[in-house]
């Protein structure tokens, strides 16, 4: 099988931030440096910087990674559900689970956006979800199933934030309070807050 460049250079970019998540779990964002990074990717130090500029670059890599697991993983299974209340209750629970799958570095991910001076930045990461989002409650409103006097743009910004939030709080502040009782209660709270 030939392999192309395009999928080489893909390759080694998935090959370093694996081995950056396996390292930054391991010292933490501080103690982790470049060279352990490429050391353990096994790829000389030049190669890091084909592929990103500083640290903190791949640290907001690893945070856009996530989101385009959760992003993705909802857009595939949103469109499966007929009432407005499963597909939320689904779409919270992916987003908890998913994250969740990232939570050796979750508290390094969440402190990216502090790196990231650009606010833009933050909207063209959630761009794809606030999109979606607005559409299906624009079209629940049609239904009769949501609030008709809610604002889809407003309400899809809203509804994932508060998820983000409650992801962080979970995953930040020890808690005796389970995963599945985090996503119950922020579901119930959502679907509380939108029905006529």
């Amino acid at each position: 099988m030939v392999v192309t460049i395009g999928n080489k250079k893909q390759d080694r970019r998935v090959q370093i931030l694996a081995a950056a998540r396996e390292v930054l779990a391991e010292k933490g964002l501080d103690a982790t440096k470049i060279s352990d990074i490429v050391k353990k990717a096994g790829v000389a130090q030049g190669t890091f910087y084909l592929y990103f500029e500083t640290k903190n670059s791949l640290v907001r890599a690893l945070e856009e990674e996530m989101l385009e697991v959760v992003f993705k993983e909802i857009g595939l299974i949103i469109d499966q559900y007929s009432s407005f209340d499963q597909a939320m209750a689904k779409c919270i629970e992916v987003a908890f689970y998913r994250m969740a799958d990232y939570d050796d570095i979750f508290f390094i991910i969440n402190n990216g956006c502090g790196i990231e001076a650009d606010p833009l930045e933050w909207e063209r990461l959630c761009a794809p979800y606030y999109t979606l989002m607005e559409g299906y409650i624009l079209k629940w409103q049609e239904q009769g199933e949501l609030d008709p006097i809610l604002n889809p743009r407003i309400t899809a910004r809203l509804i994932v934030s508060l998820t983000e939030k409650a992801v962080q709080d979970y995953f930040i502040h020890p808690s005796e309070h389970t995963i599945d009782s985090y996503i119950a209660n922020v579901v119930r709270f959502v679907l509380k807050a939108l029905k006529p």
